[in-house]
C-alpha cells in the first residue's frame, strides 16, 4: 500500500496546477475547421539540441515504417546507432550501442513499463500499435541525467497519438475536411489499412475525436493480425504468427500554455509466435492509465506524470510446437503492476542557463507461477512452481541539469542523478522434492530450500553523471564531446529466478539463445562508463550532411552469464547470472547529398548510415574450465569442458551494417509523392558468445522499394521489401527453435532464425 501511495500522490499533485491554471470558458465559438497535426505537441526533450545525439524521428518515417511493419520497434530501424533484436511479430527489443533490452530507458507516453515476463514477451514498445504513434525521440550517446535513470544504454521516448483540439476563431484553415456537430464543436478521425503478402498480414488502426478549443475527447485503435512468415526462397518460419489489438481513450485540456491530459490503455494480444523461444504467448491482456500535465510557468516550464499498468501474462505451446492448454504442456502465468510517477521542472535561469530538476518513482509488482501438469510426474508434479513469488522493485530517482551556453561557439551540459532501487521477493517451491536437490555443484544455492534460507531483501543506491561539451564554430560545423556514468540495477529475474534444474532453467531466458538461465543473490549494479565524440558537418544550404559518432564504454559489473551445466536432451546450456568487468566499442555514421532539384522530376537525395559494436568480457575468471553436473534423479556425476579464455566476444552484438538509399520527392497532381530504393549490407557475424552457443550467420544484401503518396487527407504507401527473395540470418534473431529440435542435442547443428522473404505491402491513411 505504501508504494500504490506514493503514486497516488503524484496524481493528486497534479490537480491544483490544473485549477490554477484555469480561466473562464467562452460561451460560444464559430465553426472552424480542424488543423492537422494536433495542437499540442508532445513534451520536448529534456536536452533537445544539448546533444547532438538526440534523434527526433519525422512523422513521414513513423508513417512509412508503420506501413511495412506493425511493430513499434521497427520504427527505429533507421536510427544510427540502434539495432533491433528480433522476437515476436511485434514485441522486438532495441539495441543501442549493444546495450540491449531493459539496459536501455523506455519511456511509453512518459511511463516506465517492465516486461512482465520470463521471455520478456511483453516489453514497453509492444503496448502500442506502429500506426498509434505521434512521435519517436532517440538518445543513443552522451544521455542527459533527465532522460532517464536505471540503465546503462540509450533512451527512447515513444509518445501516443496527442489530443486534438479546435483551433480558436480566426486560425488559418487546414484545407482537411472537417465536421462541426455544434457551435464550436468539430469531430474527425482517420481510418488506417495495411496489407502485407508474405505472411497476409492485415492490419486495421482508426481515431476518433471531438473537441472544443478547450476540451478534447480521443480514441486510437489498432488491430493488427500476421500468419508465420516465409524466409527467402519460400520455407515456412514456424512460430512467426501473431494477433494483437491496441485501444487508448484520451481526454485533454488545455488553455493557454497549460495542458492537462488523462490516457486509459487496454491491450489484447490473442497469440504471439516466437522463433527463438521454447514457450510462445497465448495472451496478454494489459491495462493502464495515465494522468500528465505540462505547463508554463512565469520561471520555466513544469511537467508532471502519474501512471499504472496491469498486466496479465499466459505462455504456452502454439500448434507449432505441439499445442496446449491450460491444463497440458506448460502453462506459465504471471501477474504484474507498472507504477510510479515523474516531477520535472525545467527553469530558464538566465537567457544563457537553464536548469532542469526531477524527482521520479518506478515501483514493479510481479509474480510468475507455473501450475503443475499430472501427465508429468515428478518433473512438474505435484505443486505449483513459484518462479518469482511477490516480487517487488521500486526505483526512486532524483536529478539535477545545468545546461549553459558560453559563447555563441560552446555551451555545455552537466547533470546528476541518485537512483536509489530496493527489491524484494517471497519464498519459492518447485513442482516437487525434486526441486530441493542441488542439481549443480557450481551453484549450490540454486534450489529450494537453500533459496528460501537466504534474505532476499536488496537496497542499490546508485549514482549517474553526464558532462559533456558543444562547439559550433560555424553554422556548417559542430563538434561534441562527453563523458557519461550510468548504473542499472539487476531486475527481479536476474536476481531471483532461482532453480537451476534444466527444465525449469530453460523457462528463464529473454535472449533468444535457447538456453537456460539461473538468477544470483549476489549479483551487483552494471557500471557503464562511457566517452564518446560526434562531428557534424554540413554543406552550404544544408546540401549536404556527415555525422561521425565513436564511442567507448568501460562496464564494471556488467551482468553477463556463467556456465554451470547443461541439457541432456536438448545440448543447450545452463547459465547463471554473474558480474563481470567488459567494455564496448563502436562507432555509427549517417549522411545525406542532395544530387539534383529538378522542377520536372524532383529533388534527389542520397541518404546512408553505418554502424559497427564489438563486445567484450574482460573477467577471465568468467569461463571456468570444467562443470559437473549432477543427475538428479540417479545422483551420477557428468563433466562439461568448456575452453577457458582471458576474454569472450558479449552476447547479441550487431555486426558491421549499412544502408544506403536513392530517394524522390516529387509534388504531383497537387500531392506529395515520395520514392527510395534502398540497399542493406550486413557483415558475416563471426564474433560470437560460444558459452552461451550464439550462431553464426552469413553476410547478406537485401534490396527494398518503398513508395508514398499524400493528397489532401488521403496518403498511400506501397513497397517491397527484400526485393530478390534473399535468404538469410537474422544477426539479433537467436537460435531457431526448430533447429534446436532437429539437431537432437548437438549446438553445433543449430541455426539462426532466418529473416522474411519478399514481401509486397500496400496501404491507405484516410483522415476525415
Amino acid at each position: 500500500m505504501t508504494r500504490l501511495f506514493a503514486a497516488v500522490l503524484a496524481g493528486a499533485a497534479l490537480a491544483p496546477c490544473a485549477a490554477s491554471a484555469q480561466q473562464s470558458l467562452p460561451q460560444s465559438l464559430p465553426n472552424v475547421e480542424i488543423v492537422a497535426p494536433p495542437q499540442v505537441a508532445p513534451s520536448a526533450p529534456a536536452a533537445g539540441a544539448g546533444t547532438l545525439n538526440y534523434t527526433p524521428i519525422p512523422a513521414a518515417t513513423i508513417a512509412a515504417a508503420a506501413a511495412a511493419s506493425p511493430d513499434t520497434t521497427s520504427i527505429l530501424g533507421d536510427v544510427p546507432g540502434v539495432s533491433i533484436r528480433n522476437a515476436g511479430g511485434v514485441s522486438s527489443l532495441p539495441v543501442v550501442h549493444g546495450f540491449d533490452d531493459e539496459r536501455n530507458t523506455i519511456l511509453l507516453g512518459g511511463m516506465s513499463i517492465t516486461a512482465a515476463c520470463a521471455n520478456h514477451m511483453n516489453p514497453a514498445l509492444s503496448y502500442i500499435g506502429s500506426t498509434n504513434v505521434q512521435s519517436v525521440e532517440v538518445y543513443t550517446a552522451n544521455v542527459p541525467v533527465s532522460v532517464g535513470g536505471d540503465s546503462i544504454g540509450g533512451t527512447v521516448v515513444v509518445t501516443p497519438r496527442a489530443p486534438v483540439f479546435a483551433p480558436t476563431a480566426g486560425a488559418p484553415a487546414s484545407g482537411l475536411p472537417t465536421l462541426a456537430i455544434a457551435p464550436g464543436v468539430v469531430a474527425g478521425g482517420s481510418v488506417t489499412t495495411m496489407f502485407r503478402s508474405n505472411n497476409k498480414s492485415t492490419d486495421l488502426s482508426g481515431t476518433a475525436y471531438v473537441a472544443t478549443d478547450h476540451f478534447s475527447l480521443d480514441y486510437a485503435g489498432s488491430w493488427d493480425r500476421g500468419d508465420d512468415y516465409h524466409a527467402g526462397g519460400g520455407a515456412l518460419v514456424k512460430s512467426t504468427s501473431f494477433n494483437s489489438e491496441n485501444h487508448a481513450l484520451t481526454l485533454g485540456y488545455k488553455n493557454g500554455d497549460q495542458a492537462f491530459t488523462l490516457r486509459g490503455a487496454y491491450q489484447n494480444i490473442f497469440n504471439q509466435g516466437f522463433p527463438n523461444q521454447d514457450m510462445d504467448m497465448l495472451y496478454n491482456h494489459a491495462g493502464s492509465v495515465n494522468f500528465a500535465y505540462k505547463g508554463g510557468m512565469r520561471w520555466g516550464e513544469l511537467e508532471a506524470d502519474a501512471y499504472y499498468q496491469d498486466v496479465r501474462h499466459y505462455m504456452n505451446f502454439l500448434a507449432d510446437k505441439g499445442g496446449s492448454t491450460p491444463s497440458t504442456g506448460m502453462p506459465m502465468y504471471t501477474k504484474g503492476q507498472d507504477f510510479g510517477y515523474k516531477l520535472k521542472a525545467t527553469v530558464d535561469a538566465s537567457e544563457d542557463d537553464t536548469v532542469r530538476i526531477g524527482n521520479e518513482f518506478h515501483g514493479q509488482s510481479e509474480s510468475d507461477w507455473w501450475p503443475p501438469v499430472g501427465s508429468m510426474a515428478g518433473m512438474m508434479c505435484c505443486n505449483t512452481f513459484q518462479n518469482i513469488n511477490g516480487g517487488k522493485r521500486d526505483d526512486l530517482g532524483t536529478y539535477a541539469e545545468w545546461e549553459r551556453k558560453w559563447t555563441p561557439q560552446w555551451a555545455t551540459v552537466f547533470g546528476a542523478r541518485n537512483d536509489t532501487v530496493w527489491m524484494n521477493t517471497g519464498d519459492v517451491q518447485g513442482y516437487s522434492s525434486w526441486y530441493n536437490k542441488i542439481v549443480y555443484t557450481d551453484a549450490p544455492s540454486a534450489y529450494q530450500d537453500a533459496f528460501n534460507a537466504r534474505n532476499h531483501a536488496k537496497t542499490d543506491v546508485n549514482f549517474d553523471f553526464t558532462a559533456l561539451a558543444r562547439y559550433t564554430p560555424t553554422d556548417n560545423s559542430a563538434y561534441e564531446f562527453g563523458f557519461t556514468r550510468k548504473t542499472r540495477s539487476p531486475s527481479l529475474y536476474e536476481r531471483y529466478a532461482w532453480s537451476s534444474f534444466p527444465m525449469a532453467a530453460f523457462m528463464n531466458g529473454w535472449f533468444g539463445d535457447l538456453n537456460g538461465y539461473v538468477g544470483n543473490l549476489n549479483l551487483k549494479p552494471e557500471v557503464a562508463n562511457t566517452v564518446s565524440a560526434t562531428a557534424d558537418w554540413r554543406g552550404a544550404h544544408d546540401a549536404w550532411e556527415l555525422k561521425v559518432t565513436p564511442y567507448f564504454s568501460y562496464v564494471q559489473d556488467y551482468i553477463d552469464a556463467t556456465v554451470i551445466g547443461q541439457s541432456g536432451s536438448s545440448g543447450g546450456a545452463v547459465l547463471q547470472f554473474t558480474n563481470h568487468n567488459a567494455e564496448l566499442y563502436g562507432f555509427d555514421a549517417s549522411g545525406r547529398r542532395q544530387i539534383a532539384d529538378s522542377p520536372t522530376y524532383g529533388v534527389f537525395n542520397l541518404v546512408g548510415q553505418a554502424g559497427y559494436v564489438r563486445g567484450v568480457d574482460l573477467d577471465p575468471s568468467s569461463v571456468p574450465a570444467t562443470i559437473t553436473y549432477v543427475n538428479p534423479k540417479t545422483g551420477a556425476h557428468s563433466t562439461m569442458i568448456t575452453n577457458a579464455k582471458e576474454s569472450k566476444n558479449l552476447y547479441g552484438m550487431m555486426p558491421l551494417n549499412g544502408k544506403g538509399a536513392l530517394t524522390q520527392t516529387l509534388n504531383l497532381f497537387g500531392g506529395k509523392l515520395t520514392n527510395s530504393v534502398e540497399l542493406q549490407a550486413v557483415a558475416a557475424k563471426h564474433e560470437v558468445d560460444a558459452e552461451r552457443l550464439e550462431v553464426k550467420t552469413p553476410a547478406y544484401l537485401l534490396t527494398n522499394l518503398r513508395s508514398s503518396y499524400e493528397i489532401r487527407n488521403v496518403r498511400f504507401d506501397l513497397g517491397v521489401e527484400n526485393l530478390f527473395d534473399r535468404l538469410y540470418y537474422l544477426p539479433l534473431g537467436g537460435t531457431d527453435y526448430f533447429s534446436m529440435k532437429a539437431a537432437n542435442g548437438n549446438p553445433d547443428n543449430w541455426q539462426g532464425v532466418p529473416g522474411m522473404g519478399r514481401m509486397l505491402y500496400a496501404g491507405m491513411t484516410v483522415t476525415f
